[in-house]
């Protein structure tokens, strides 16, 4: 134990001992190959522990070793680990800083967080060793993010890198934003001789980028026979009969859909999940989402009862089948949320196994602020454990303030993605701390309800000057505003002050109109009949509600919801063929009016 503790502190000061080549030794290879993957069954805690002490102790074994430092820098993606990587490649780039390799891996260890720093300490690695390739190949990934596009610079630090390690299949993988065909196609070559005598696990998984370079070289009209070119690549794979491995079901995957055999690509998706599925997979349960659309909002009240009723039977035998699976328990919420007849005891029985599974996974982080605002909104609108509603979403504003003190990937930090990230996570805090005031209406705790409707209505006024001209902004903001209307008036009621509680239905409902958001088909209108109720007690009549609030509700009820934005963004010359071969380009569309429909399968 002391030699071990002797071998791990002279790692943290000793500059990196073997120079870096294009790829690690055989030994070091298999070994980072061999680190632990998540099995089926377990937490993600538990396979974290299991890794990074397994990496620790590859550190060890390898000391300094270039490759292993790669794989422990880049899998420090959790917030502490992040740090940790960080505070420990500063001390040893101010103790060798004039060491390459360190000067490379501090950089690495800071992307995301200080790429303008990273790009410096990456620069300055290739001054102090300009055959040193891994710089150039960090560099390409960052000339290809939002913040620091270049598209000349990508291409000309992946040709150094190439150049440099022409047999490393990770310096393919950033040609995907190259536009030269003749760039593509020639490198393409180079990538398909390099995988003809290979059978191992990096190359099968190196066809998708092959495939991806070979079709973006080409015009749709040449597809027919990268397609058919495919099918022969599909064989070959097939054959090596790797059903242990996800990478070679996800190639397979991959390939079917290019050569345009769904039922094939099905099969590999399905046999990945039946065989070696991931934590979050279970095969039964993406064939039932496949095929079932889930229901819109504005959908027949029947069509949802039987969509959810069906979903919350699915959800039973899936926790058989992976009891230890939080998304099953997810969904299972999910189905209660919009059906009536469910025990509340079994609503709380789910919302228990749901946290503990959720918590399970977390580990001493503790469970996220989704997963906790998500049974705090269910039992909310279920009017169940009131108290702990308001226990829960106290648990959900704490977190969501350490999300919210992580900085975003800075390379992506754009002034649009910037005023996102600020406008939701001024947003995010508002119907959570809705949730708490109604919890405490139902306790009749009045003046703690008022204290969480001023928050709430602080939350409001922060957001609305981010609101600006965006459509969506202002649809979400306004939604918002009404639900604090429909809590204003709940809470006076509850004090007694039935004409101010009317005054505050009115505007929570003329602010939902507004919004243009009608009432969800199937679900209880609280809104509505909370305020419909008090108009007829304060001696309002049946004509007197129609003229008001009816016919409008109504009109919306009947109206088309699907809203246009303008996208205010140039649209980049295209070349597509449609299904019966004709070539259509931008300049062929110019002057016409033309609708287009863009869609993408994750």
């Amino acid at each position: 134990m002391r030699i071990y503790a002797l071998v791990a502190v002279a790692a943290t000061i000793a500059p990196c001992a073997a120079w870096a080549q294009c790829n690690p030794s055989p030994a070091v290879k298999s070994a980072i190959d061999g680190l632990p993957t998540q099995s089926a069954d377990e937490t993600e805690w538990h396979f974290r522990q299991r890794h990074d002490a397994a990496l620790e102790a590859l550190r060890a074994r390898f000391p300094d070793d270039f490759f292993v430092e790669r794989t422990y820098i880049e899998g420090a993606w959790r917030r502490d680990d992040k740090k940790k990587a960080i505070a420990e490649y500063k001390a040893r780039h101010e103790k060798n800083p004039d060491d390459p390799q360190v000067a490379y891996l501090y950089g690495l260890a800071l992307e995301g967080r200080q790429s303008k720093e990273s790009i410096r300490l990456f620069e300055a690695a290739l001054a102090k060793k300009p055959d040193f390739a891994w710089p150039n190949l960090s560099l390409a990934t960052i000339y290809g993010m939002p913040v620091f596009l270049d598209k000349e610079a990508r291409l000309k630090r992946a040709k150094a890198f190439l150049e440099a390690c022409p047999d490393t299949l990770a310096g393919y993988e950033q040609l995907a934003s190259v536009d030269d065909k003749a760039v593509l196609a020639s490198y393409a070559l180079k990538l398909r001789a390099l995988l003809a005598p290979r059978t191992d696990d990096d190359a099968v998984g190196a066809y998708r980028t092959l495939w991806s370079i070979e079709f973006k070289a080409h015009s749709p009209s040449e597809y027919d026979p990268l397609r058919k070119q495919v099918a022969e690549d599909l064989k070959r794979l097939r054959a090596l009969n790797r059903t242990d491995k996800r990478g070679w079901y996800n190639t397979l995957a991959a390939g079917y859909k290019l050569a345009n055999d769904q039922k094939q690509a099905d099969w590999a998706e399905d046999e990945q999940q039946r065989r070696v599925p991931q934590p979050w997979q279970l095969a039964s349960m993406s064939k039932w989402y496949k095929d079932h659309q889930r229901p819109n909002t504005d959908d027949p009240a029947g069509k949802k009862r039987a969509y959810y009723s069906d979903l919350l039977k699915q959800t039973d035998a899936w926790s058989k089948e992976r009891p230890k699976m939080a998304d099953i328990w997810q969904s299972r919420l999910g189905a209660m949320e919009y059906l009536d007849d469910v025990p509340s005891a079994e609503v709380i029985a789910a919302a228990d196994t749901f946290l503990k599974l959720a918590d399970d996974d977390a580990g001493p982080e503790g469970t996220d602020a989704y997963s906790i605002g998500t049974v705090a909104r269910v039992l909310y609108k279920k009017h169940l454990q009131p108290e702990r509603v308001v226990e829960l979403v106290d648990k959900d504003l704490a977190k969501l303030q350490i999300d919210f003190a992580e900085p975003m990937y800075d390379a992506y930090a754009t002034k649009e993605n910037l005023a996102d990230e600020k406008f939701y996570q001024t947003e995010n805090p508002v119907n959570p701390l809705g949730w708490k005031a109604g919890a405490l209406i139902d306790m009749k705790q009045a003046a703690k309800a008022q204290m969480a409707l001023t928050r709430m209505e602080d939350g409001l006024e922060a957001l609305k000057p981010l609101v600006g001209d965006k459509a969506d902004y202002k649809k979400e903001y306004t939604v918002r505003l009404a639900f604090w209307w429909q809590l204003k008036a709940r809470a006076a009621e509850l004090e007694g002050h039935d004409q101010d509680a009317m005054a505050y239905y009115e505007h929570a409902l003329l602010t939902r109109l507004e919004a243009k958001e009608p009432p969800e088909t199937g679900v209880k209108d609280e809104m509505a009949d909370g305020a419909r109720q008090l108009w007829t007690m304060l001696g309002g009549s049946n004509d007197g509600w129609q003229t008001w609030y009816g016919r409008q509700a109504d009109i919306l009820a009947t109206q088309n919801t699907l809203t246009w934005e303008d996208a205010n963004m140039p649209l980049p010359a295209f070349e597509l063929t449609d299904m019966k071969g004709k070539t259509w380009t931008q300049a062929s569309l110019k002057g016409k009016t033309t609708f287009l429909n863009f869609w993408a399968s994750w």
